[in-house]
C-alpha cells in the first residue's frame, strides 16, 4: 500500500470521497422522502427505507476510515476498529443481498399474485421479514467468523477483510457459503422477475387495445392509473436489482478467488473496493431516474418545501 504513488493515491482518495459524499447525500433524501411523504410510504418502498438505511449507516461508519487508509496507505485505527468495520461491511452485504431477495418476492406477489400479496405483505409482515433478515445474517456471519477462528485484517483492500488460518476450512467451508449466497440470491431474483415478466406482458397485450376505449369509461382512470404505477414501480425494483447483482457479482467473484489464494494485480483488489461501496450510492439515483414521486420529493427537499402528501 506504501508504494504507490502521489497521484494515485490522490486520484483514489478522491473517488472514496466522492463516492463517500455521494452515498450520504443521496441515502438521506431517500430516507426523508419515505418519511416525509405519505404516498411514499408503501410496501415496496419499506424495503427500499430499510436498504436506505443500511448503506447510509455503512457510508457514515466505514467509508471514512477506508478513505483514511487509502491517503496513508496502511490502517490507521486499531485493532478493535478494523474487527468492528469488517463485521460491519460483511453483515451490511449478506443483508443487502436478501433485501433485494425479498423485495423481487414481493414484486413477484403484487403482480403475479396480488389476492395473497394483501394476506400476506402486511406492515407487520414487512417489519418482522427486515428485522428478522438483520438478525440472522448478523449470526450467521458472527458465527461463521467464530467457528473458523477468523479475525478480519488489512489490506490487500482498502478495508479489513477476513484472514482465515485455517486453509482447508477456508476452501470446505468459507468459499461454498461465499458462492452459494450469491447463487441463491440471484436464483430467486432471476425466477420471481420471469414471472412478473410474463404476466406483465400478457397484460399489457391483452389491456393495450382497450385503454383508450377505458381511458373514457367513468371510474376507469384510477385503476389504469393504479396498474401504470404498479408496472413502472416494478420496473423500478428490477433495474435496482440488476445494478446490485452486476456490482455483487464481480466483486464475489473476486472474493471467491482471494479466497482460494489466487494472486491478483492491485488493480483487481482496488476494483473490489470501488465495486462495493459504489452499491451504497446508487439506488437513490435509480429511485430519482425512475420514480416521478422520489424525483418530486427531492425537488421539495432541495428547495426546503413541505412534502405534498405531509400529515401536517
Amino acid at each position: 500500500m506504501t508504494d504507490r504513488s502521489m497521484l494515485l493515491v490522490c486520484v483514489e482518495s478522491f473517488m472514496f470521497l466522492i463516492i463517500n459524499i455521494a452515498a450520504i447525500i443521496g441515502n438521506a433524501f431517500v430516507i426523508a422522502a419515505i418519511l416525509r411523504n405519505r404516498g411514499l410510504r408503501k410496501i415496496t418502498h419499506c424495503y427500499i427505507l430499510s436498504l436506505a438505511i443500511s448503506d447510509l449507516f455503512v457510508t457514515i461508519t466505514c467509508i471514512p476510515l477506508t478513505l483514511g487508509a487509502s491517503m496513508k496507505g496502511l490502517w490507521l485505527y486499531g485493532d478493535v476498529t478494523c474487527q468492528l468495520q469488517g463485521h460491519v461491511i460483511q453483515v451490511w452485504a449478506s443483508f443487502s443481498l436478501t433485501i433485494v431477495s425479498v423485495t423481487a418476492i414481493n414484486r413477484y406477489f403484487r403482480v403475479v399474485r396480488p389476492i395473497r400479496y394483501r394476506k400476506i405483505f402486511t406492515k407487520r409482515f414487512t417489519l418482522v421479514t427486515t428485522i428478522s433478515s438483520l438478525v440472522i445474517c448478523a449470526c450467521l456471519e458472527i458465527g461463521m467468523m467464530y467457528v473458523m477462528d477468523a479475525r478480519f485484517k488489512f489490506g490487500p483492500h482498502l478495508f479489513c477483510t477476513p484472514n482465515f488460518t485455517n486453509k482447508l476450512m477456508k476452501r470446505a467451508v468459507a468459499l461454498p457459503i461465499f458462492i452459494s449466497f450469491i447463487a441463491v440470491a440471484l436464483f430467486v431474483v432471476l425466477l420471481c422477475y420471469f414471472k412478473v415478466y410474463r404476466v406483465v406482458r400478457r397484460h399489457v397485450i391483452l389491456v393495450r387495445p382497450n385503454l383508450v376505449d377505458a381511458s373514457f369509461q367513468p371510474g376507469n382512470e384510477n385503476k389504469l392509473s393504479c396498474r401504470v404505477d404498479e408496472i413502472n414501480a416494478t420496473k423500478m425494483v428490477f433495474v435496482i436489482i440488476m445494478v446490485n447483482f452486476l456490482l455483487w457479482i464481480p466483486v464475489c467473484i473476486i472474493g471467491a478467488l482471494h479466497v482460494c489464494d489466487i494472486v491478483m494485480p492491485k488493480w483487481t483488489h482496488l476494483m473490489y473496493d470501488f465495486l462495493i461501496f459504489i452499491t451504497t450510492a446508487t439506488n437513490p439515483l435509480i429511485y430519482g431516474m425512475m420514480n416521478k414521486a422520489f424525483r418530486d420529493e427531492y425537488l421539495r427537499i432541495l428547495n426546503c418545501k413541505k412534502s405534498a402528501n405531509n400529515i401536517s
